[in-house]
């Protein structure tokens, strides 16, 4: 401890109150004016009185300068003055007049971070014109009584404008007129908070509204046309605190002039400086003029010996090449040749194709130029230009709500060797060569950190581990935590090494630093320390219950089985939720790159839903494959400085999150086969949400969608249709599939087979009609083969209860073959004589043989039969029997057998073609019954297709 103590002695830094208290930086405090001093020193030659206060940036409520020239009485007025602000306060008073203690506020310019504001009368004209730091700038402000009008300048030109309410008195006289403070009583009772840390120059008062002409000549620094009523040079001022007033060359006042150096006094190879410089804001410097030469070489001489490794007299680095053409020179950054070469060492670049590189000389050639190799082995220190210096920012754990650092930082000053960097506020960051830190320390109160640089790593732009030497932001004294500084501002993402890249390519899995940390630590929720994953989240609408969005996408039906009353599916389940007790960081529109990492999965809530009618105890799961999605559905905020990585932060409750599975399950389905095969199938898959009863959440069916084939082996696809199951405990979402059997293949292997098979037994109705055996045996042969045809397709389908439409087809298949074969058979046994003449059955058959005759005769009723009869005496005696008689006779001879002796009057017109020479072995057959099945049988089998295919296309 007492080492660290003399260091810091040593480095001019004090230790008070336990922490540590450093020297300002600029030196300026022995500046300030005493108590009570009066500054009316008069300028010599092209020079302007400048007012300078708290120029080390430390806020005080002491520091203030007090106009002791009597303020005139104002109706319609202008006021202009220039000021360089060095730092922001939070409302930056620049001056305040006060005429009692209820008018405290009777004129005030207030130059804010927010915005340039000015009171009248308690009235405020409020902008947003925003007040550069550290550079020049001119203002005016002017209004008009009659109308109440105002307006602003800022370098001339109109920024703002407006106007007040009338007023019932001038800007009454003799009051207290303060530069620095705002006065909360006439006078006095100022706060640091409303100081001014600054420099003003050429502050006038004129009685009267000026052309926007007349100011434009006073922001260029011309007399003005009109003197002023109260002008600057005759102003009297008493000068309090850390203020004082000196004389500056008016080239300096009135310039607006931004582009500015700074040397970075370590060496570093090439490709490391021109990163660097990148990574600062600014491009590797190349003077543009000899002015500039010089002003670089007087900033970076005393370090030369160092910067160039005490080997020869390079000794910086200058971003310039003739890589391209041989001596022309380009800039490295845009490719453009230099409009202004310095003084060459020699004759001018003499290394050929092989030097390339352009260097700063010191020694016996202070601020050359001369070529070099653009070697890797060669290190040099590192000057910068910057056309307006940026703006860097410093994120991290230490920069909560109520931390002393500031936000916002611009590269000041060198101290001790290396540029620091001043806050907006009251907070600097600088190099201790004693200690080799950079400090961080704040100027308000007592709190600082420290950062030890590693190896290789002299700066602390990007992100680093600071040590937090005081207690702030929740933070222990000595704890080590991450702080970021770069220039990387809104929409941008700090890499490690302090490069900027876009913040849309953080963590889109395309490495983008170089140092590849954009794709480091990409979590993109934000769980909350008291967050309890066991219960679910509140819903976003008050008094209603959660809604959990419930889409499916089917993907395919691997199985549909008839036979067992099941089918196999495969399907992603999507389920939505919002979770206000989250938020969400970086989200992309892409929302397959916002998927949550294994761990962030299961310490948040998710939904559980059951399968209930699958086979199995199915629930959704988050195994592998399982994938929890944020969804970017609102807009996001800016993440605040308290995080070390820049973020955008999306609320839950306006985005949701997803979680989606895939699942292959198996599905019962209660098939109705009544109409087989040309049946459609409509099979229900249900899903019971089981976190918590319908009255806390309630699944939404959102989608159903089919995006496989939608032709399988066996069915087609239909229509999805979902909805929501009423009257259940857990809320639940059925799902029905519509399964269209293709009929194609039954057509083809059932129907037209079997229509084939009756074809072919209707066809024996054709045969001899003599041949009683070739007719019977092909019917038979077709019965057998239908039967063997209905027994495999009954095996192939689920067993029922009722008759299915193929089942009637085949039973009528069936009997129509069977009537085939009953007809054939009736065919030829009617005219076989193996019935007895007195049985019941021949009888019957006597009837039916007679109503046959009369069908088949082709004589008129009543004409007679001539027949034959042959005599005892061998006589054979001709006779005509009339109808009756024919009628009475029996339809065989007493004598069996002569009836085959007895020949009719004529052939029948379907009987036999021929007649054998042997009689006896010639049986004509029944041609009627056998016309008549030869019709009947088409009639049976159109009149059922009819019926049969009507109701099958229903």
């Amino acid at each position: 401890m007492v080492t660290v103590l003399v260091l810091l002695l040593l480095a001019g830094t004090t230790w008070k109150d336990g922490v540590l208290a450093q020297t300002p930086i600029a030196g300026v405090a022995g500046r300030a004016a005493g108590v009570g001093e009066a500054s009316t020193t008069k300028p010599k030659g092209d020079q302007a009185k400048v007012i300078v206060l708290q120029e080390s940036g430390k806020p005080s409520a002491e520091s203030y300068a007090r106009l002791l020239t009597p303020f005139p009485i104002l109706r319609t007025f202008t006021v202009c003055y220039r000021i360089r602000l060095i730092r922001f306060r939070e409302e930056s008073t620049l001056m305040s007049y006060a005429v009692s203690d209820d008018k405290d506020n009777e004129l005030r310019m207030d130059h804010r971070i927010t915005g340039y504001k000015v009171s009248l009368h308690s009235k405020w004209a409020q902008t947003s014109l925003d007040t550069p730091l550290r550079v020049w700038s001119h203002f005016c402000f002017q209004y008009q009584e009659d109308n109440g009008v105002w307006e602003i300048f800022m370098d001339g030109q109109q920024r703002a404008n407006g106007s007040f309410p009338p007023f019932d008195e001038p800007l009454l006289g003799n009051g207290a007129y303060i530069i620095g403070q705002e006065q909360d009583s006439f006078g006095g009772n100022f706060q640091q908070d409303q100081s001014y840390s600054g420099e003003i120059a050429h502050l006038s008062f004129w009685d009267s509204y000026l052309s926007q002409d007349e100011i434009i000549r006073i922001a260029e620094c011309q007399e003005p046309k009109e003197q002023p009523l109260l002008g600057w040079s005759s102003q009297e001022w008493e000068l309090q605190g850390e203020v004082y007033s000196q004389f500056r060359p008016l080239e300096d006042i009135c310039s607006s002039h931004t582009r500015t150096f700074k040397m970075f006094l370590k060496r570093q190879t090439l490709q490391r400086s021109l990163h660097f410089c990148r990574v600062v804001g600014g491009i590797l410097a190349v003077p543009k003029t000899a002015e500039e030469n010089a002003l670089v070489y007087e900033a970076s001489r005393d370090q030369a010996h160092y910067c160039s490794g005490k080997v020869g007299v390079s000794y910086l680095w200058l971003g310039a090449n003739d890589e391209s053409e041989e001596r022309t020179w380009m800039y490295w950054e845009s490719e453009r040749p230099l409009t202004w070469e310095n003084t060459w060492r020699g004759t001018g670049p003499n290394g050929g194709a092989v030097e390339n590189c352009l260097v700063m000389l010191y020694g016996a050639y202070p601020g050359y130029w001369s070529d070099i190799a653009c070697l890797d082995s060669y290190s040099f220190c590192v000057p910068c230009e910057f056309e307006v210096l940026p703006v860097m920012y410093l994120k991290g754990p230490a920069l909560c709500e109520s931390s002393p650092f500031d936000q916002m930082y611009l590269l000041g000053e060198a101290y001790d060797g290396q540029p620091s960097l001043k806050g907006f506020f009251h907070t600097d960051i600088y190099w201790n060569s004693t200690m080799d830190v950079w400090i961080l320390q704040s100027l308000k109160v007592a709190a600082w950190a420290m950062w030890d640089p590693r190896r290789g790593v002299h700066y602390p732009f990007g992100t680093h581990q600071w040590k937090v030497m005081s207690v702030l932001c929740g933070l222990e004294a000595g704890m080590a935590v991450n702080l970021t500084l770069s220039v990387c501002g809104k929409g941008m993402f700090t890499c490690e090494d302090g490069t900027c890249i876009s913040l849309q390519k953080r963590c889109d899995l395309r490495v983008d630093c170089p140092d590849q940390s954009d794709e480091h630590q990409c979590s993109l929720v934000d769980v909350p320390q008291d967050y309890q994953n066991n219960i679910p989240p509140q819903p976003t609408v008050l008094n209603q219950s959660l809604a959990i969005h419930f889409t499916i996408n089917i993907i395919s039906f691997p199985s549909v089985a008839t036979q067992d009353l099941t089918f196999v599916t495969t399907f992603q389940l999507l389920l939505r939720w919002r979770d206000p007790r989250l938020s969400y960081l970086n989200l992309k529109t892409d929302r397959t790159l916002n998927m949550l990492s294994e761990d962030n999965k299961r310490r948040i809530w998710t939904p559980r839903v059951f399968f209930s009618n699958a086979h199995g105890n199915v629930f959704t799961n988050l195994n592998q494959g399982s994938r929890v999605e944020c969804v970017q559905e609102g807009s996001s905020t800016v993440g605040g400085p308290h995080h070390t990585r820049e973020v955008n932060i999306f609320s839950g409750s306006e985005n949701s999150l997803e979680m989606g599975q895939l699942y292959s399950v198996t599905y019962s389905c209660d098939f109705e086969l009544l109409m087989f095969p040309f049946d459609a199938q409509v099979c229900t898959m249900k899903f019971m949400l089981v976190s918590a009863s319908a009255s806390y959440m309630t699944l939404v069916p959102t989608l159903a969608n089919y995006t496989g084939k939608t032709s399988l082996i066996e069915y087609a696809i239909g229509h999805l249709t979902m909805n929501t199951l009423p009257n259940e405990e857990f809320s639940s979402v059925a799902v029905e599939v519509r399964f269209m059997r293709r009929y194609g293949f039954y057509l083809l292997t059932l129907y037209i087979p079997t229509t084939l098979l009756m074809l072919i037994a209707y066809a024996t109705l054709y045969f001899n009609p003599d041949d009683f055996n070739s007719r019977i045996v092909v019917a038979l042969t077709s019965l057998l083969v239908l039967s063997s045809l209905f027994t495999q397709t009954s095996n192939s389908l689920p067993k029922t209860s009722y008759f299915k439409l193929v089942d009637v087809w085949l039973f009528f298949s069936i009997v129509m073959i069977f009537n085939v074969v009953m007809l054939q058979t009736l065919v030829d046994f009617s005219q076989q004589a193996v019935l007895n003449k007195g049985s019941r059955l021949a009888r019957a058959f006597k009837k039916i043989h007679k109503f046959l005759r009369k069908l088949g005769n082709n004589k008129d009723v009543g004409q007679g039969t001539p027949v034959q009869d042959l005599r005892a005496s061998g006589v054979i005696i001709t006779h005509t029997k009339t109808a009756e008689e024919a009628e009475q006779e029996e339809p065989w001879a007493a004598n069996g057998n002569n009836w085959h002796r007895e020949e009719p009057s004529r052939l029948p017109i379907y009987g036999r073609a021929f007649r054998r020479k042997n009689w006896s072995e010639n049986k004509d057959v029944n041609m009627s019954l056998m016309t008549f099945s030869r019709i009947i049988l088409p009639v049976i089998f159109c009149i059922f297709n009819a019926c049969y295919w009507g109701a099958a296309i229903v």
